[in-house]
């Protein structure tokens, strides 16, 4: 007998294809996935990746990011010869005076020899930009030195410092009226009556940034006494709401902090001690980026309720007592930062844009009206279509083949074509702005794809089956359900997954029969969703992650349903 099988070298060329055509269509989806999980600092780079950048905790704060600059690698104009030769140790040599040559109050407890390299790659970048090519081409080494000292300046190094300098700060905090009057309760306030700390390894330095009093928080989480080392430490003021406001137990909403982030990804949480009683913030803010935030913390209220971007962290009562009582208009203000670990502060930016785009529309709200949608789609379909199937395929009529040329022919008609027509009906019958257009049709059999390949497969099945059923005393509806329906459950499969992927990215049905964002699915809700974030792709890649994985996932644990179905449709009898 001959050997059959397929050479060891066919199968290892026809795995290779496959391995690389899987390698090639994934890209973009690892691109969608790595793009979610960045920040947007991370897009706005020249560097393309496509995994975003680990965050590590810091330990200590202010502190400079090493790793806000690329390496230093030889100009694409300068010689390569020339370069490893003496040119790469006569620019570090000029860029390392120029930092000695700079001082600064902030960076001096810094500097240390990796904050050095991490500002000189700082330094070259700028130099790159303002250094013409003709520069990178000198062959004398002299001239090349005297071109870049020249060219070198403490701007440079300014700039390349406050690019890579983290730190943390408490700027102006503001109490928001249920009315929405506001009072800015650090206004005039003197800096002796400013933020202590409570507890923690922290430390208060009163600062003036761009006009304006900031008390930056020095903390360093290694370096205290392991008797009392903690990983938490808290920091408060007192204020008091200004006398032409109300009183804020019965006028309070919200307070408004503003501070600087440090890139720590430490897991800070707000505190209000007011009218005896404890709120505190019901999710966390990490301290994810490098310059100022603006942050909402809000009483439960009507604006939970509402569709609206949740542009707030709510604030929850979490105890009660005289201790928490400081006057009719007082109240304190306390800021806890607790320190992340390594796994916590993965997770944190893993899912930092998703909780953005989770508060700014009702994503919830959009997935459970898709999900219905999908459910009663799929099973409309496959009961009204399997039985016009059936009648098709099993049962003797007068016209069958016509109806069934009929059926055939609406699959050559473009749904443009229909679509007026199609809204006019529904408007007729009182259906606009609601979700009736969007699943009542495929309830009545009208998918004649799915009854062209529901009967191509029932008629497969060989008819001694439904003669003994008949035999027996059983009717049309009973050998339909108790035979037909379990034989063809494949290709009932595959068009399950073509409903559910149809249903669930429509997005022209639902723009022209639903006006009612409470009523939008999930496509058109993360079309909303979209509009005027262009640039924002990091929130846009997060909503789109969020579209799509539900039809990835179905496909991968349906696929050999998917796959079954086809191949038993296309069967002879």
């Amino acid at each position: 007998m001959l050997d059959r099988k397929r050479p060891l070298w066919k199968s290892s060329i026809l795995h290779l294809v496959l391995l690389g055509g899987a390698v090639v269509f994934g890209l973009p989806y690892a691109w969608l996935v790595g793009t979610s999980w960045k920040l947007d600092k991370e897009v706005q780079t020249a560097q393309i990746r496509i995994l975003p950048q680990r965050p590590i905790p810091a330990a200590a704060s202010p502190y400079i990011d090493t790793r806000e600059f690329p390496r230093i690698v030889r100009p694409e104009y300068a010689p390569r010869e020339s370069w490893d030769r003496w040119m790469q140790w006569s620019l570090r040599r000029a860029i390392e005076e120029a930092i000695r040559g700079w001082h600064d109050e902030r960076a001096a407890p810094l500097l240390n020899r990796q904050n050095q390299d991490a500002l000189a790659r700082g330094v070259f970048q700028r130099l790159l930009s303002v250094l013409p090519h003709s520069t990178w081409q000198i062959a004398e080494k002299a001239t090349f030195e005297a071109a870049v000292t020249k060219a070198l300046s403490a701007d440079m190094v300014r700039d390349s410092f406050a690019q890579a300098y983290r730190y943390l700060a408490i700027g102006t905090v503001r109490l928001v009226t249920q009315d929405y009057r506001i009072a800015d309760l650090t206004a005039g306030r003197p800096q002796s009556d400013g933020w202590q700390v409570v507890s923690g390894p922290a430390q208060i330095e009163e600062q003036t940034e761009a006009g304006r009093p900031v008390a930056v928080v020095h903390y360093d989480f290694d370096t205290t006494v392991p008797a009392r080392k903690s990983d938490v430490f808290e920091i408060a003021r007192m204020f008091e709401a200004p006398a032409d406001l109300a009183a804020p137990e019965s006028g309070f909403k919200r307070i408004e902090l503003s501070f600087h982030s440090d890139q720590s990804w430490h897991d800070m949480r707000v505190l209000v001690e007011m009218n005896g009683k404890l709120y505190r913030s019901a999710s966390p803010k990490y301290l994810a980026d490098d310059f100022w935030w603006e942050t909402y913390f809000q009483l439960p209220g009507p604006d939970d309720q509402r569709l609206m971007p949740r542009r707030y962290i709510l604030l929850k009562e979490v105890a009660a007592g005289r201790q928490y009582d400081h006057g009719l208009r007082g109240l304190k203000v306390r800021v806890q930062v607790e320190r992340s670990g390594t796994i916590e502060a993965l997770w944190a930016k893993g899912t930092e844009n998703y909780r953005k785009a989770f508060d700014e529309v009702p994503f919830w709200r959009y997935f459970k009206t898709s999900v219905f949608l999908v459910i009663v789609n799929v099973i409309g379909t496959a009961v009204s279509c399997s039985l016009a199937a059936y009648a098709f395929a099993r049962l003797n009529w007068p016209g069958r083949n016509l109806c069934f040329v009929l059926v055939l022919a609406t699959l050559m008609i473009p749904p443009q074509v229909t679509m007026i027509p199609s809204f006019v009906i529904y408007k007729y019958l009182g259906w606009y702005n609601t979700l009736a257009p969007l699943w009542v049709p495929n309830c009545l059999a009208v998918n004649g794809f799915a009854v062209f390949l529901l009967r191509q497969a029932m008629k497969g099945i060989p008819k001694d089956l439904e003669e003994a059923a008949k035999i027996d005393g059983a009717g049309h509806l009973r050998i339909y359900w108790h035979i037909m329906l379990p034989l063809v459950r494949p290709t009932l499969a595959a068009i399950g997954i073509f409903t559910f992927m149809f249903v669930w990215n429509d997005f022209m049905s639902p723009l022209i029969y639903v006006n009612d964002q409470r009523l939008y699915p999930l496509a058109l809700g993360l079309f909303s969703f979209m509009a005027g974030r262009e640039n924002q792709f990091t929130l846009i890649m997060a909503g789109s992650m969020i579209m799509t994985l539900p039809v990835i996932l179905t496909f991968f644990l349906a696929q050999r349903y998917f796959i079954q179905g086809v191949a038993m449709s296309g069967m002879k009898n």
